[in-house]
């Protein structure tokens, strides 16, 4: 089991701007504050997004484009290195007008209506994703 031991930082209060790409602000974000780990969560809307689904067997991502106006049921993901630099890793559960649900890992090209977002800074070694031959994924290493 992989094991890193880290300690609670300063958390950070996020509202990115309607109409904004959530994936640039964030890493836009985490990149200004030298954030290299840390925890998200967040509920609110979305204009539009992405969901990836990861074949497993294939080792392939598989895209389903959401073209239309959500509401965001919860969101959950982490910052962490890879290849030195922080990025942004989130999973989500969309929600349609119905109560229709749709989650999965978040594409880089979801479009922000309104999203509050409460990031958890760690301090402690680095965490670093590498490339996984096993599950054909960059993962905790």
């Amino acid at each position: 089991m992989y094991h890193v031991e880290a300690s609670v930082g300063p958390v950070h209060i996020l509202r990115p701007p309607c109409g904004s790409n959530l994936f640039s602000e964030l890493e836009e974000f985490v990149r200004a504050e030298g954030i290299n780990l840390g925890r998200l969560s967040g509920v609110g809307a979305v204009s539009s997004a992405t969901l990836r689904y990861y074949n497993q067997p294939k080792k392939t991502w598989i895209d389903q484009e959401l073209d239309r106006r959500l509401e965001v049921a919860g969101m959950w993901g982490n910052v962490s290195l890879m290849s030195g630099e922080p990025i942004v890793h989130l999973h989500c559960v969309l929600a349609d007008e119905k109560g229709n649900c749709y989650g999965g890992h978040l594409g880089h090209d979801t479009v922000v209506f309104n999203l509050e977002i409460i990031l958890v800074t760690f301090s402690g070694p680095s965490v670093m994703r590498k490339m996984d031959e096993e599950t054909g994924l960059t993962i905790w290493q």
